[in-house]
């Protein structure tokens, strides 16, 4: 759906006068009059959405991604610095779906084979320019005819080739003509990080990239692109990109460098040997994976209040109050009670490894009066084994994937917890037959 800006005309007459006009109508005049019409902003798009999350997650998984400021939601020429085939894919990853940004590319470069030119379209969703040979800024119109015309957002590189060293090549008047022709906002945009990432004839090399959104033009107000270029070199101009930051990571890491995360380890523990249906472990695996180095200080929390859990446990059962223990079984139980009968406070060793809940060892000791004292030293020994080992598997684990950590901690807690339930329901039935 498209609507007619400012300056469009209507054809006169019916419908077979409007055919021949249109039929002895010059070329010229044909883009005069399609040039003038910009579509709506085209709203949600597939194909869209699903190149803005690639890009995104690929920046975010090869070094970080952010991006500084917020363009106004409609159709608009974007103009912005050159220094990586990374640039265009950084734009995409930029502005979200709705505005559906599209490029223009070298026709000569990008659409000289067939297979290139599938495979451009499918990754950034180009339309190719020519650049050489004269006609360029017909073809750059016959673009951006196409882009503007569905209320896309056309992306231009003024500079026309990609920087060595840099530094802002001139830019040429193109895209302030476009946006004056076609009567829509020209926003300058700076594109930091990429050079970093991916240099022109160099190798990928992992980096932030950050894209940093200017203050929308007039075009009308414009008589060359110095403003514009202006407004890209201060952008540039305030520093090498910020690594991106996992908001859920920052929040943990804050609690886990305080006492807060060492007394959340305790009740963790706690909570687990008298009721709570989640392994001690989980709180390493989802709280304290977030500062590796803090991962075995917590390990020892934890056991303490797993040990202090179990003697409450015990406690409560010999009285005759057995604590609530949500998902566990008879099976569990009856196992948890021949170990016991079996080796005394030694038996709640082999809780370890069988799956069963310590909660449930810990009930049964109530019941069978197991000595406090016995118990509390082998729970301590075995509770404590466990969790530093677990430990040291989650502190190495979390220390060598932080790179990534601190940028997804949100979806790796999602799959974190994802498997920790798929682990869960697989012990209930094991130990439901």
């Amino acid at each position: 759906m498209s609507a007619d800006r400012p300056g469009a005309t209507d054809a006169p007459g019916t419908p077979a006068e409007q055919a021949e006009e249109a039929h002895h109508r010059t070329p010229a005049e044909t883009f005069e009059r399609l040039r003038r019409r910009v579509g709506l902003p085209p709203g949600f798009n597939l194909a869209g959405a699903v190149r803005h999350t690639l890009w995104r997650t690929t920046f975010h998984l090869v070094g970080g991604f952010r991006v500084v400021g917020s363009a106004p939601y409609e159709a608009m020429v974007v103009v912005a610095n050159h220094q990586s085939h990374a640039d265009t894919p950084a734009l995409i990853a930029a502005f979200p779906a709705p505005y559906k940004p599209v490029v223009v590319a070298a026709g000569d470069y990008w659409f000289d084979k067939p297979w290139k030119a599938r495979v451009l379209k499918l990754a950034i969703g180009a339309v190719p320019v020519q650049r050489h040979g004269g006609g360029g800024y017909e073809s750059l119109i016959e673009g951006a005819t196409q882009v503007l015309g569905s209320g896309s957002s056309l992306l231009v590189f003024p500079e026309g080739t990609r920087s060595t060293d840099g530094r802002l090549g001139r830019f040429r008047s193109g895209a302030l003509r476009i946006a004056q022709e076609f009567d829509v906002p020209i926003l300058p945009v700076a594109v930091v990080g990429t050079r970093e990432l991916l240099a022109k004839k160099g190798r990928l090399t992992p980096g932030p990239v950050e894209v940093r959104v200017g203050h929308p033009v007039n075009p009308h107000e414009l008589t060359d692109m110095r403003p514009l270029v202006a407004q890209i070199e201060g952008m540039l101009a305030a520093g090498p990109p910020v690594p991106s930051r996992s908001r859920t990571w920052r929040v943990l890491r804050n609690v886990m460098s305080g006492p807060a995360g060492m007394v959340g380890a305790v009740a963790w523990g706690f909570a687990e040997a008298v009721s709570l249906p989640v392994t001690s472990e989980m709180y390493l695996v989802l709280v304290a994976a977030s500062h590796p180095r803090r991962v075995l200080p917590a390990a020892g929390c934890l056991a303490v209040g797993s040990v202090a859990g179990v003697l409450v446990t015990r406690a409560l059962t010999a009285r005759g109050a057995r604590p609530p223990a949500p998902l566990t079984t008879p099976a569990m139980r009856s196992r948890a009670a021949a170990d016991l009968a079996a080796a005394g406070a030694r038996g709640i060793w082999r809780q370890a490894l069988n799956g069963v809940p310590v909660k449930v060892y810990a009930a049964e000791a109530g019941a069978a009066r197991v000595p406090v004292g016995p118990l509390a030293l082998h729970a301590l020994g075995a509770r404590g084994a466990r969790s530093l080992a677990v430990g040291a598997v989650v502190g190495a684990t979390a220390g060598a994937a932080a790179p990534v950590l601190r940028r997804f901690y949100g979806p790796y807690l999602a799959v974190a917890g994802a498997t920790f339930a798929v682990g869960l329901a697989a012990v209930v039935r094991r130990w439901s037959r």
